[in-house]
Formats: C-alpha cells, sequence, structure tokens
C-alpha cells in the first residue's frame, strides 16, 4: 500500500466517537441532521434501561451536560447526581430510580441539545479516551467522590459561574466510567480533593465574616 492509498484509507475512516455520542444516537438524538423516526417524548426509565452496563456514566453525564444552563436550579441536578454517587458507593451495577421519577418524561429536543453540545464543543475528548488503567476504576471510590461533587452542586452558592467547578469533575467521573478509562477516573479524583478544599475554604471565610458582622451588630 502506497503513501497515498494509506492516507485515502485513514481519511476515509470515520471519527472515533465517545460511547455517550453512540448511546444518544442510539436513542434517536440528532446534531442538525435529519432525525431518526423515534418518540417525541422518552422516559427517564427508559433511558436507564437502554443504557444498560453504562447506565451510571450514561445518567451522570447527560445530567451534567443539562445541568450546565440551569444555574438557579442546581438543587435538584446535584440531588439526582447524588444518588446515583450514592448507589455506585453501594455497590448496585445499574442505576435504580424511583418509579415516579422513572415515569417523567423527557423531551427529545433536550437529547438533542446534550449531543450538539459534545459534538461542538468536547469532540476533542474522544482522541484523549480509550480504555487504560482500569485498576483505578473503583466503583465505590468513584461513587464517593460523585456524592461529594453532587452534594456541592447542590449548595445554593452565591457566586456565578460556581456550578461549573463541581459540574466539570462529574463529568469527567462520568467520561471515565464510560469509556473504562483510568486516566480519567484519576483526573476525577484530583479535582475532587482540590474541590473539597477549596469548599472547606470557602466555608471557613464565609463563617468567620458571619462572625465578625455578628459581633460588630452585638
Amino acid at each position: 500500500m502506497d503513501v497515498e492509498t494509506a492516507r485515502e484509507v485513514i481519511a476515509a475512516e470515520p471519527p472515533r466517537r465517545l460511547r455517550l455520542d453512540e448511546m444518544l444516537r442510539a436513542l434517536g438524538a440528532h446534531d442538525g441532521d435529519a432525525p431518526p423516526p423515534r418518540p417525541d417524548n422518552l422516559t427517564v426509565g427508559a433511558l436507564v434501561d437502554k443504557a444498560a452496563e453504562g447506565g451510571f456514566g450514561f445518567l451522570i453525564g447527560v445530567l451534567t451536560l443539562i445541568a450546565i444552563p440551569f444555574f438557579g436550579l442546581s438543587t435538584p441536578f446535584g440531588l439526582a447526581i447524588a444518588l446515583l454517587g450514592a448507589q455506585l458507593m453501594l455497590g448496585r451495577r445499574q442505576p435504580w430510580l424511583p418509579a415516579r421519577a422513572r415515569r417523567r418524561a423527557l423531551a427529545m429536543t433536550m437529547l438533542d441539545r446534550v449531543l450538539g453540545i459534545l459534538n461542538r464543543r468536547m469532540r476533542w475528548l474522544a482522541k484523549l479516551s480509550r480504555r487504560r488503567w482500569e485498576l483505578a476504576i473503583q466503583p465505590r471510590l468513584i461513587g464517593l467522590g460523585i456524592v461529594l461533587l453532587a452534594l456541592g452542586l447542590a449548595l445554593p452558592l452565591p457566586i456565578p459561574g460556581s456550578n461549573l467547578v463541581f459540574l466539570i469533575p462529574l463529568f469527567v467521573y462520568s467520561l471515565g466510567i464510560l469509556e473504562r478509562d483510568g486516566a480519567w477516573v484519576i483526573v476525577g479524583h484530583v479535582c475532587t480533593v482540590i474541590d473539597m478544599a477549596l469548599l472547606v475554604v470557602f466555608g471557613a471565610t464565609v463563617l468567620h465574616v458571619l462572625g465578625r458582622l455578628w459581633h460588630w451588630i452585638a
């Protein structure tokens, strides 16, 4: 095979996609192209069931990307993700959700928007993700990190953009779970430690300021 032929073969190969991208497309999501036949709405329960063994990573990834624009509604997203993280800590293989939550409908346009975010802003992640360092993928430890980050996300912090401090490492964890990529899991652990340290420092600072204010008023 000459050099020119090799280049043609490489150019003909489809670009590598993240599993999150592939799962969204399998559910009927699309990004600007002609949409496949699909229902107008999809229940959360169907979303969990179709995600199969990637359920935890898939759901956490989708919820994280959905939550990015909703800076004022971080509490329900945070609590939902914390519930998933707690199940990972307890050793569950697939996520469990209450019947009421499973019946909740999701608009397909919401999944389209998540797929659009992946394609436009995070395409480069596909080149950096692969199956490796699987010994670092310890579900119980990952679950602990997810719970801590999700509870931080649920806090109503009065700081614009503070949600991203928790959303980014949550997405990193979901990527590590789905791609079986221990390197991303380790990055998630490092981000969690940094976030918890910042949260402790920030909380101590707020308490100190409130204490000084109380003494000044008294």
